[in-house]
């Protein structure tokens, strides 16, 4: 089931510059980094976005 949501993209800020991060679901749940186009910060997403809107994106797909 993980790999039918990995198409879902979540839209964050970043947390340094305040930028947008569009953020797959399979980068969160693999735990990967990614860097923001704004100010090139490497952010690791999962540990800066709350469990509820995580189970939010999965819930509406």
């Amino acid at each position: 089931m993980a790999h039918e949501l990995d198409d879902i993209r979540a839209q964050t800020e970043c947390p340094v510059c305040g930028g947008d991060l569009n953020v797959s679901y399979k980068t969160m749940r693999l735990g990967r980094t990614v860097e923001c186009p704004t100010c090139g910060e490497t952010i690791r997403p999962i540990d800066d976005t709350p469990i509820g809107k995580i189970q939010k994106l999965i819930d509406e797909a």
